[in-house]
């Protein structure tokens, strides 16, 4: 009787509890704070929230992890407020500085103008400012809406996301969206307002514009730089338009611009700030560019890169160099202030060779010296065959390298594809 008894209690302190446990709220209304400057329709639709709508306390942790997935809020609580089954939801939200996104780049969406891409992915996607949060999921919320803007043009594509690497052609890190297929790329380039001594070159570009693949970023790199290269440092492209045509794989894109070439600078002044990976001495030797010269973007890049190989060498290979270019437009100069943000070192994970002989592994393993462990040397990397020309058994192959570097780990696998054309074993 007794064990009946307790089996009766604990019944019923279930049927009494089991109310609270899937107790339901409808929202009345919602209070959001410190949201600026994203707006609260923006806020309320990340979050899944709205006036009127039922539910449980799980809920509001759902809720929050939606607006923190998003990866710009550094916080984000969401609480109940008031009594009984209708309740104020009250949302607390910390917002990251939207300066220290990188920018989103859209490399080849030529349907669109800059301008157009950016205003229809701010009303697409809820939280977008132009910029990328350092994780998150916002860039695959981009990813789907610039298919759906695809699809809405009977474009069905397949479009990717990754980060890009300052470099110092381009020295800010930047977050790269693109559409891998179909393909895209350039049909013909046509310029008005080139300078006359450089038109021959820019006709050459523009002759050859059909091999290569339509990027924004890559066209505008390829018509300016005769031009930066000829001192004209702040020589831009405006009027650009875009025609998309079907081609017979993917699209072909007519590309059309004005150049505004500006003035011609010339060096005022080029220095270095030394390291103890390159010293002043190098520099004065290696450099290019001096007092006077013409400001040729050229002679930057080859004066910069001679310093990039010394910490290539060393393995940091995210390393590149920042110009502090500052001109004078009265004068017509510019200064270079050269300094090196290196990064951090990469060091080898595994090596891996493909597609060799017996004795040319042999061969291989003697002469390789870029061991698991060791910082990745990819100057070293390309140049091996050439400078152990002594192994005799891979005099007759050439090879090809795939360095998978991982940017977490800064962990580098290397595989090495050998072909034999002949000679040695």
């Amino acid at each position: 009787m007794q064990s009946k008894l307790c089996y009766l209690w604990t019944l019923v302190a279930f049927l009494i509890l089991a109310p609270w446990a899937t107790a339901q709220y409808s929202i009345r209304n919602i209070e959001i704070h410190g949201a600026a400057p994203y707006g609260e329709n923006e806020i309320l639709e990340a979050s899944g929230l709205r006036a009127g709508q039922m539910m449980t306390h799980n809920s509001l942790g759902d809720a929050a992890q939606h607006l923190l997935d998003t990866g710009v809020f550094a916080d984000a609580a969401i609480e109940l407020a008031g009594a009984g089954m209708a309740r104020t939801v009250v949302i607390e939200l910390k917002p990251l500085p939207i300066a220290s996104f990188p920018p989103a780049t859209f490399a080849n969406f030529p349907w669109w103008s800059p301008d157009e891409l950016d205003a229809a992915l701010r009303k697409a996607v809820p939280l977008y400012r132009g910029g990328i949060p350092p994780a998150g999921n916002l860039p695959d919320t981009i990813d789907a809406a610039l298919t759906s803007l695809l699809a809405s043009k009977g474009i069905h594509g397949t479009v990717t996301n990754a980060s890009v690497p300052p470099t110092n052609l381009h020295p800010q890190l930047t977050w790269e969206f693109h559409l891998d297929d179909p393909s895209v790329r350039l049909a013909s380039v046509n310029l008005t307002g080139t300078p006359a001594p450089l038109a021959p070159t820019l006709e050459r570009i523009a002759q050859h514009a059909s091999e290569y693949p339509y990027s924004g970023r890559s066209v505008t790199d390829m018509i300016l730089a005769p031009l930066r290269d000829a001192g004209y440092l702040d020589a831009q492209l405006t009027n650009i338009t875009t025609a998309v045509d079907p081609a017979a794989s993917g699209f072909a894109v007519r590309y059309t611009a004005t150049v505004i070439p500006g003035d011609v600078f010339h060096i005022a002044a080029v220095t270095w700030q030394p390291t103890a990976v390159y010293a002043q001495g190098a520099f004065a030797h290696d450099a290019k560019l001096h007092a006077g010269d013409l400001a040729s973007q050229r002679a930057l890049l080859v004066t910069e890169q001679s310093i990039l190989n010394a910490y290539l060498h060393l393995g940091y290979l995210d390393a590149y160099i920042d110009a502090h270019p500052q001109e004078n437009k009265t004068t017509h100069t510019v200064s270079y202030s050269l300094s090196v943000i290196p990064g951090e070192i990469y060091h080898v994970k595994s090596v891996t060779p493909l597609h060799l002989s017996a004795a040319a592994q042999k061969d291989f393993d003697f002469g390789w010296q870029l061991k698991p462990g060791a910082p990745y040397d990819p100057i070293y990397t390309a140049n091996f065959l050439n400078n152990n020309s002594a192994l005799r058994n891979l005099s007759g192959y050439t090879a090809s390298f795939q360095a998978a570097a991982d940017t977490n780990t800064h962990l580098v696998d290397l595989t090495i594809d050998f072909v034999h054309t002949g000679g040695g074993q």
